[in-house]
């Protein structure tokens, strides 16, 4: 049994003990914050059939997303932008919890399925765009990878003069075998790394060009999308490299492109910013730093946690909480584990504000 297997097995029992408890009750006036940052990637019906859990935790589906919705003004919570979180830690506020919501890369279903729902409750949002993904230049990979991973019970392909072989014949190992090819490409040099996805994928007779324009936003739907005063958009890098990775001048170059980009199609200021790969392994203090330097007024991370006053002097390495529906399975209220402050001062070793 994989280390991910174990980690799921381990949440189904601890999930819903924490909330038994009513633990969040309790966190709730120490590490609840003032607000929380909510982080979404696709919104989808079910794709019936086997999947790979690194590619299904990323999509929720717009039942759960109405009901989550429901559940926070239930709860009594304010929505809204990310123009009011900064103006909020800006200014300094006391009063009802806010929530924002997020949602990175520019999946196209951001528009088909999250929108009508988000615009129903009159709820404001962002979408994170890596400015290549309508551009052509680049596609979400991992999605045509787990579908020849589901397809095959065997896989083989070189790179670097090295030659791998896998096994994926049960659920379990493809599991393992997606993860280790997703991190054996992501692990070549950023610069070779969309030469080394579309090689990987030719030698297995797919081609990428052809699928792009099922998963990402064009242009004319982000245009259309900017039209409604509901929908706010923040850049997200060109390519949607690992910023860790590449040198200062390619971050600025990565960041600044992208922010110019957005704002030439859409004739407005970008004033946000996302991390592409956000955890405490990806982004730290030299990324945080230049990132400073670009002006956005808000740039956020993948750490786990709420906002607090405190990030007034941090702003630009925001935490949010991932929305992972069949981590919590599928129970909208296993939410307040993580806005009332439980999960977050557990990850985060009973800090509020991390920054390093």
């Amino acid at each position: 049994m994989n280390k991910k297997t174990i980690k799921r097995a381990v949440l189904k029992i601890l999930w819903p003990f924490l909330h038994q408890t009513r633990s969040h009750l309790i966190s709730r006036s120490f590490y609840g914050g003032i607000g929380s940052i909510l982080m979404f990637h696709r919104v989808c019906p079910d794709k019936r059939g086997i999947r790979i859990q690194g590619n299904s935790g990323l999509e929720v589906t717009p039942e759960y997303l109405e009901n989550l919705i429901l559940y926070l003004i239930k709860m009594n919570h304010d929505f809204v932008s990310l123009d009011t979180v900064h103006e909020r830690l800006t200014e300094g506020y006391i009063g009802k919890k806010f929530i924002a919501f997020t949602f990175d890369d520019g999946y196209s279903d951001n528009l088909t399925f999250a929108y009508p729902i988000l615009k129903k409750y009159d709820t404001p949002f962002t979408i994170y765009v890596a400015t290549n993904y309508p551009d052509g230049g680049i596609i979400p990979w991992w999605y045509p990878l787990e579908d020849l991973i589901i397809k095959n019970k065997f896989l083989e392909f070189e790179n670097d003069d090295k030659c791998y072989k896998f096994k994926c014949e049960t659920l379990p190992e493809k599991e393992i075998v997606f993860h280790d090819i997703r991190n054996i490409l992501m692990n070549s040099p950023q610069e070779q790394l969309s030469f080394k996805v579309n090689s990987f994928f030719r030698n297995h007779n797919i081609d990428l060009s052809e699928i792009s324009e099922h998963y990402m936003l064009s242009w004319t739907q982000i245009q259309e999308l900017n039209k409604s005063n509901l929908v706010n958009f923040g850049a997200h890098t060109v390519n949607h490299l690992a910023l860790n990775k590449i040198s200062k001048n390619d971050i600025r170059k990565e960041v600044l492109d992208s922010k110019l980009r957005l704002e030439l199609k859409l004739q407005q200021s970008i004033d946000h910013f996302s991390y592409p790969f956000g955890s405490a392994e990806e982004v730290n203090e030299r990324e945080f730093s230049i990132i400073k330097e670009c002006g956005f007024k808000t740039a956020t991370t993948t750490r786990w946690g709420n906002i607090f006053s405190e990030h007034k002097y941090h702003n630009e390495c925001l935490p949010r909480i991932h929305i992972n529906e069949k981590r919590d399975l599928r129970n909208v209220n296993f939410l307040s584990l993580s806005i009332n402050g439980v999960i977050p001062c557990m990850v985060n070793k009973f800090k509020r504000v991390v920054t390093v």
